[in-house]
């Protein structure tokens, strides 16, 4: 059985088991793709298999493929019914991703009130960076995302909907979560089209965490 490996900066490695997503977490997203704020998270998934740390990737021909910067959260032990209070006790690094997504099959299914799921799964469309330590006066400057040098989204830890703790706390009350779930937190506005031989560099305050050659 093949595993989806990630890595620690403190160079602890952990196959990961499920890929959460948040949707909507900030509010100019929402408003960029014409969605309603919600009044609870939005949880959905992306498939296993479309895991990647790769510096380089392909992705499906024919399709119009949109980037969405987040960061993402590794749960290093399992739990449920996890108090926000407690939920640092569960979080076992941070890293930065990329959710990518065929934005005109997304809307196409939820026009039809369909499931999302084939929009977010395909190969390569959940990239992550080596995980870190959740220093939380680190990991509350700005993250960004770059494409061939220019600044296309930004965002704060601070401008979530529902915070870290609080989308812990609201998941594991009800499924329970396991050591290497990892979680997509959400994206703010800006998100847009990535092209073939895009360069994309993936940063946090003044340094850069992953650096992606779109081939």
């Amino acid at each position: 059985m093949t595993e989806y490996i990630i890595s620690h900066e403190n160079g602890a490695q952990y196959p990961v088991r499920n890929i959460y997503c948040v949707g909507r977490n900030y509010a100019g997203h929402a408003r960029e793709l014409g969605n309603p704020l919600l009044s609870e998270p939005v949880f959905f998934q992306k498939a296993l298999t479309c895991l990647t740390t790769a510096d380089s990737i392909k992705l499906p021909p024919d399709r119009i493929i949109q980037h969405e910067i987040e960061l993402v959260i590794l749960i290093s032990k399992p739990g449920e019914g996890i108090s926000a209070d407690n939920s640092m006790d569960y979080i076992g690094g941070v890293a930065l991703g990329l959710d990518l997504t065929d934005r005109k099959l997304q809307n196409e299914l939820k026009d039809g009130k369909l499931p999302w799921f084939l929009s977010k799964s395909f190969k390569n469309s959940a990239v992550v960076s080596s995980f870190h330590e959740l220093d939380l006066i680190n990991w509350s400057e700005k993250f960004w995302l770059k494409i061939n040098g220019k600044v296309v989204q930004e965002g704060k830890m601070d401008d979530m909907e529902f915070d870290i703790p609080f989308l812990i706390e609201f998941l594991s009350s009800r499924i329970p979560l396991l050591a290497g779930d990892i979680m997509f937190t959400g994206t703010p506005k800006g998100v847009g089209i990535v092209h073939k031989g895009n360069v994309l560099e993936l940063g946090l305050g003044a340094s850069v965490l992953k650096t992606i050659r779109i081939t």
